[in-house]
């Protein structure tokens, strides 16, 4: 009768770390915590954050930037990069230079241009780093409407159509242009692109080749109007 009471309890204990197996859907210890979920997430989301304040930061500025008609001088920041182009008639210009800038303003509430890029002797891109503080953004109201640079203060550009007429060119050419060097006969299609704010992008202005590609203006305008029609 001993021998029974004293097996029983073991038994009983025996049986019952028998029934333990791997946890089930409800079982609490099978749910992921909120801390395992932050570590195993932590890197891309704080990617995420770094990257949409970087973008932020850059779009303030981005934009076309323009002084007078016989400067000729066109300044263009997008996307974490600051262009110089040069009018080369009043149909056409051409890229200039090309440099990388900071993130923030610095101390002095200029634009950081941290690196350039330009054609050595040999017609190879080249680039340096290099520290330059001439260029500070105009605001008004939180909106950057222009660029102090070099003692000139350039205006920010809304479309294409707007520069053609500040540099005094004649639309009706240009339109003529755009029609007798592709398919796109329609003025209404021609007049939206011209009047299209995100033509920066969609003309691909700053693809072009350091000095080696002279931007026609209509070609610009074709890239606009394809872009649209993709969309």
């Amino acid at each position: 009768m001993n021998r029974i009471m004293f097996f029983c309890p073991l038994l009983l204990l025996i049986l019952a770390c028998g029934k333990e197996g791997p946890p089930t859907d409800k079982d609490p210890a099978a749910q992921p915590s909120v801390t395992s979920v932050a570590q195993s997430e932590s890197v891309p989301v704080s990617n995420e954050k770094e990257s949409t304040h970087m973008t932020a930061q850059h779009h303030r500025w981005d934009g076309f930037y323009f002084f007078d008609i016989g400067m000729g001088s066109i300044i263009v920041i997008y996307e974490g990069k600051y262009y110089n182009f040069e009018r080369k008639d009043f149909r056409s210009f051409y890229k200039d230079f090309e440099y990388d800038i900071a993130f923030d303003l610095n101390e002095e509430g200029y634009i950081p241009i941290v690196r350039k890029y330009f054609l050595n002797r040999k017609d190879e891109i080249d680039s340096k780093e290099t520290i330059l503080f001439d260029t500070q953004p105009i605001a008004d109201n939180g909106q950057t409407t222009g660029l102090q640079c070099r003692g000139y203060a350039y205006q920010r550009v809304p479309n294409f159509g707007a520069y053609i007429d500040l540099i005094s060119a004649t639309k009706a050419d240009l339109i003529q242009d755009i029609k007798n060097n592709s398919a796109y006969q329609d003025d209404a299609i021609i007049q939206q692109a011209l009047k299209d704010p995100d033509f920066i992008q969609k003309s691909r202005m700053t693809e072009a080749p350091l000095r080696h590609q002279t931007l026609e203006f209509w070609e610009l305008v074709v890239h606009i109007i394809k872009a649209n029609q993709s969309q």
